[in-house]
């Protein structure tokens, strides 16, 4: 689409429609690129308008990209939540450590953009736009939280709560360790180091299941 096509939207259906545009450019170039390769620029051709009429949607490339992290976040625990409903099995901590799992690598895109939530989508976002995500984080978790206690019970909505903070950091940094640059991977396979990127799914299942156990342990004090 050109940009000389692109006409202003006045109308809020219209305004949904030219937002959706603009994600989808991002997430376009997204499945692409890498985070830090990606411009406003890039977006707006993409999305074939220009770059001014973006900031009628968007201040910044990283609230175009805390958008669709939003967007991939409500699925992942959407998803996550309905699935933990179903756990019937007698080992509920390796049972709810493997669907979460499972889950969140289905959505390679939200685990790409978790090492930049806080060093860059979030620090280069608005106090508005901030509010707003934190508001709907809060109520995704809550959701979640209230899964968990039905899958396994006997633990605090705080202990919970501590269970999702540690869990989603170290899918943080574990993630980029995992899947490396190009040149990581060549530097590892040195024969002075000859080491594997370290394995994402098999650490995070025994890490968030060590993770829950140690929880109950302090629960029980």
């Amino acid at each position: 689409m050109s940009s000389r096509s692109w006409k202003r939207a006045r109308k809020p259906e219209q305004k949904a429609v030219r937002r959706d545009a603009i994600l989808r450019a991002a997430r376009a170039l997204f499945a692409e690129l890498q985070y830090d390769e990606i411009s406003l620029n890039a977006i707006a051709r993409e999305a074939g308008i220009s770059k001014p009429n973006i900031y009628r949607y968007f201040d910044t490339r990283e609230e175009i990209f805390l958008a669709i992290f939003t967007e991939e976040q409500e699925q992942l625990l959407s998803s996550l939540t309905q699935r933990l409903k179903k756990i019937r099995a007698k080992d509920r901590v390796s049972a709810i450590s493997k669907a979460w799992v499972e889950e969140s690598l289905k959505r390679e895109v939200y685990l790409n953009l978790l090492p930049q939530l806080a060093t860059s989508m979030e620090r280069n976002s608005s106090v508005a736009q901030l509010v707003e995500f934190k508001s709907v984080s809060e109520r995704q978790l809550e959701k979640f939280i209230e899964a968990l206690s039905v899958a396994h019970p006997g633990m605090t909505h705080e202990n919970w709560l501590l269970v999702i903070q540690c869990g989603f950091s170290m899918m943080c940094g574990l993630w980029p360790l995992a899947n490396p640059a190009e040149n990581v991977v060549e530097a590892m396979e040195h024969p002075d180091i000859h080491r594997s990127p370290w394995e994402f799914r098999s650490v995070m299942v025994q890490g968030l299941s060590s993770l829950i156990k140690g929880m109950e342990q302090e629960n029980k004090k």
